[in-house]
C-alpha cells in the first residue's frame, strides 16, 4: 500500500459539466446548455492553482485527479496546460498518479491517445453496468459495446486503468450480478470500483423513490450481493482494499487512498472541497458550487468564492476515523491529533470489538467484513 510523507498533498480538479446528468447523481454537475468558453475557464483554474500554491508551497504532489462532471469532454490541450502549470508550482512525486474520469459514450481512440500524450497516466472509466438492462435503468447513454471498446482501447495506453460499476440497482437480482461479473472479470482490469446504488434525496431517483415509482433490492439482497462481491473479486485477484474498491497489488488508487488516510488535498473548481494544513491549523474549504458565479468571481474580480472553516482537533479526529475505517488495512490510531479514547464512545468501542465488527492489532484499528457491511451505522455508533 502507498505511503505518504508529512508534506504529501494531492490535487483534485473538478470540471462541473456533462452532456447529461444521470438519474442517480446528486453531485455538483450540470448538463451543458450553451457553448463553453474553454480559454476563460482555463484562466480561472490557473489563477486558483497559483493561489493554492501560495497557501501550500513546498508540498510534494502524490496525485492529480480530473473529476466531475465529465472531464474527458475537455480538450487534451486544456488538461496538458493545467498539468504544465502544476509542475511549475509544485514538486511531483516520482510516482505521481495523474487520473481522469472518462465516459465510454464520448471518447474515441484519438481522444484517449491525446490524454496519454498530455500527461495522464491513469483513467477511471464510468462503465456502471455491462448489461443493456442495467444501462437503461441507470440512465446511461452509452452501450455495452461502447464500454467494451473503450476499456480495451484504454488498456493499450494505460497500464493503470479502472472501471466504475454499480450494483443493487432497481430490478437487479443477485443472479444478474453473478452473470455480469463473469463479463467484468473477462476485461482483466487491474482496478474495479463497485458501488452500491444509494438513493440520494436530491437526485431524480430520489424523487421517484419518494413517489413509490422505483423499488430497490431489500437489505438482505444487498448484503448477499456485497458478500458475493468480496468472494468473487478475491478469486479474480482483485482483493478489496476499501469498502468499494478492488485492485491488483500495487495498482490501488493513490488519489483515493490519500483521502482515506486524511492526507492534505487541494480542490479546484465549482463545489470542490479541500482539507489543507496551513501553519499547523487544518482547514476545510469548499469553493462556490454555482459554475457561473465561480467563474465570474475569478475572472471579473480576481477573487475565489469559498467557505473556509478551521477544524477543531475533535473534528479532525472524527473525520480521520470516518475515512480511515473504510480501508481494509485499517487506520493507525496514533496518527489522531487526540487520544483515541477521548473521541469515541468507550462502551460502544468495546462492544464492537467483542462482537467482532472491529479488530485491533497493535496501534492499527480495522473493520472486519461484518463491520464493513454496516460501516455507516458502525461509525455513527462508535464516534461521539
Amino acid at each position: 500500500m502507498h505511503t505518504f510523507s508529512e508534506n504529501s498533498t494531492s490535487i483534485y480538479i473538478h470540471w462541473p459539466f456533462c452532456l447529461q446528468k444521470c438519474p442517480y447523481c446528486a453531485y455538483n454537475s450540470y448538463p451543458i446548455r450553451d457553448l463553453i468558453d474553454v480559454d476563460k475557464w482555463k484562466r480561472a483554474y490557473l489563477m486558483c492553482l497559483n493561489r493554492a500554491a501560495q497557501q501550500a508551497s513546498g508540498r510534494v504532489l502524490t496525485s492529480i485527479y480530473f473529476g466531475g462532471g465529465t472531464p474527458s469532454l475537455l480538450p487534451a490541450v486544456f488538461v496538458g496546460d493545467i498539468l504544465d502549470e502544476i509542475q511549475k508550482l509544485w514538486t511531483l512525486d516520482s510516482n505521481c498518479e495523474i487520473s481522469i474520469e472518462m465516459n465510454p459514450g464520448y471518447v474515441t481512440e484519438k481522444v484517449i491517445a491525446s490524454f496519454s500524450t498530455a500527461g495522464i497516466n491513469r483513467v477511471s472509466i464510468g462503465v456502471q453496468s455491462l448489461t443493456n438492462e442495467g444501462l437503461a435503468v441507470l440512465g446511461r447513454t452509452h452501450t455495452v459495446q461502447d464500454a467494451l471498446s473503450v476499456v480495451k482501447t484504454c488498456s493499450k495506453y494505460f497500464k493503470n486503468h479502472s472501471i466504475d460499476l454499480m450494483y443493487a440497482w432497481p430490478t437487479q437480482s443477485i443472479e444478474d450480478l453473478k452473470k455480469e461479473l463473469v463479463d467484468i472479470f473477462a476485461l482483466d482490469c487491474p482496478h474495479i470500483s463497485i458501488y452500491q446504488l444509494i438513493i440520494e434525496p436530491d437526485s431524480v431517483f430520489g424523487s421517484m423513490y419518494s413517489r413509490g415509482e422505483i423499488l430497490m433490492p431489500d437489505e438482505n439482497t444487498c448484503t448477499d450481493m456485497f458478500d458475493y462481491l468480496q468472494e468473487a473479486t478475491d478469486k479474480a485477484g482483485l482483493p478489496s482494499y476499501e469498502v468499494a474498491n478492488h485492485a491488483h497489488s500495487g495498482l490501488e488508487c493513490r488519489h483515493s487512498i490519500s483521502y482515506w488516510k486524511y492526507i492534505d488535498y487541494i480542490g479546484i473548481g465549482p463545489g470542490a472541497h479541500s482539507r489543507l494544513t496551513i501553519n499547523r491549523q487544518k482547514y476545510a474549504m469548499v469553493q462556490e458550487s454555482n459554475p457561473q458565479k465561480w467563474l465570474n468571481s475569478i475572472i471579473d474580480n480576481q477573487h475565489i468564492l469559498e467557505e473556509v472553516t478551521a477544524l477543531s482537533l475533535e473534528e479532525q479526529c472524527r473525520e480521520t476515523i470516518l475515512v480511515g475505517l473504510r480501508m481494509t488495512e485499517g487506520m493507525d490510531v496514533t496518527r489522531l491529533p487526540l487520544p483515541f479514547s477521548s473521541v469515541v464512545d468507550q462502551k460502544a468501542y468495546e462492544r464492537l470489538l467483542h462482537e467482532k465488527y472491529l479488530v485491533k492489532n497493535g496501534d492499527v484499528l480495522a473493520t472486519t467484513i461484518e463491520g464493513r457491511r454496516r460501516l455507516n451505522a458502525l461509525i455513527s455508533y462508535l464516534v461521539k
